[in-house]
């Protein structure tokens, strides 16, 4: 029984190759200790694109060659250009990080997590609803799409919730230098600065942070969770913070699922990406083995059946196209914030953060 699976990789836009090995992580760890699907073993076809729309299409076209019952995404800046062929096939796109319209806009498409648009959100809400902020400055990655349209929304929710100094700061993600980008962000000493970029960018925004001496407490979306951001910080890390659509793992303790991700994925590629790609790969097993004669259709009628469906370290998701109107993909809004401590990720409110009902108050 095959899972396609397509991620960007050695792009100037990214790379993710940590969510292509901990997918096959998922498949091997399905196989080995849960009996596969019905006793049938899972395989995944993987596909490399560049993140421009020609090697999304072309990934799209060879995964449904081999006939998968699902494609997992990874992180794929082209999805949009690709979403048509997988409709066409009707073959389900399922991802557990999503960040672009193509995978949130589709009704064929499942995002099992809310990716960026729920940890801006989740974000926004806890600064307004529990810490009550006056100030906020975002710098963001220069990149028009949804992330640009995402945090242009957060800039709106802000100042109708009472935050009076609002300013964004675009920059390159190829940025010689983030100093003087960071230096207008933390300009007047907001209350929180909130960043908008990949993992490779953060590590050196925070390494600019501790050069700079920024006092401001610092919050970025779960792209960046992962442990080499924080510790490029050199150990001045008391002021970041980061949304995460999955609970932390830890060094220890949790329970089954995050075991397994650690016994599975090694430390280094223990992403809020990497994270998604393992929980999919293993929702999907999880709904397989109660379909009757799994097919991509039947994976279909399943999926657009979930309620509060468990879901692998993260919040249980429900795919009924109204999580967030205007990204019917979206099955889950929940997001964690975390705060690196004793050289882990730990939860800061120890609950779950759902910012979905702000979505009102962007227009």
């Amino acid at each position: 029984m095959t899972l396609g699976f397509v991620t960007v990789e050695n792009s100037t836009l990214g790379s993710y190759p940590e969510t292509r090995r901990a997918a096959q992580a998922a498949v091997d760890h399905a196989n080995a200790a849960l009996g596969g699907v019905g006793g049938r073993p899972l395989r995944l076809a993987t596909c490399v694109t560049d993140g421009s729309p020609e090697s999304s299409q072309n990934c799209a076209n060879r995964l449904v060659a081999e006939k998968p019952i699902a494609v997992v995404g990874g992180i794929d800046f082209g999805t949009q250009a690709a979403m048509p062929i997988y409709e066409a096939a009707r073959i389900p796109y399922v991802t557990g990080s999503p960040q672009l319209s193509g995978e949130l806009d589709s009704k064929n498409a499942f995002a099992l997590s809310g990716g960026s648009v729920a940890e801006l959100l989740g974000i926004t809400d806890y600064l307004t609803a529990t810490r009550h902020i006056r100030s906020a400055h975002a710098l963001y990655v220069d990149l028009p799409g949804l992330l640009t349209a995402a945090i242009k929304g957060s800039q709106n929710i802000l100042r109708k919730k009472g935050v009076t100094d609002v300013r964004l700061i675009a920059e390159k993600s190829d940025a010689a230098d983030f100093a003087p980008a960071l230096t207008q962000a933390a300009a007047g000493n907001p209350d929180a600065i909130i960043v908008v970029f990949q993992a490779a960018a953060c590590a050196r925004i925070v390494q600019a942070a501790a050069a700079l001496n920024i006092h401001s407490d610092i919050y970025f979306v779960g792209a960046c969770a992962t442990p080499a951001v924080p510790r490029a910080a050199g150990g001045r890390t008391d002021n970041l913070y980061f949304a995460s659509s999955y609970v932390p793992v830890g060094s220890s303790g949790g329970d089954a699922d995050a075991v397994a991700y650690r016994k599975a994925v090694p430390e280094a590629d223990r992403t809020s990406a990497s994270q998604g790609a393992f929980s999919t790969v293993l929702d999907l097993r999880a709904l397989l083995v109660k379909t009757p004669q799994p097919s991509a259709e039947g994976l279909l009628t399943a999926l657009r059946a979930t309620h509060d469906q468990p879901s692998v370290m993260a919040h249980p998701y429900t795919c009924d196209n109204k999580q967030i109107d205007i990204f019917p993909a979206i099955c889950n809004t929940a997001v964690r914030l975390l705060h690196w401590k004793n050289n882990a990720f730990s939860d800061v409110t120890g609950t779950w953060q759902d910012g979905r009902q702000l979505i009102t108050l962007i227009n």
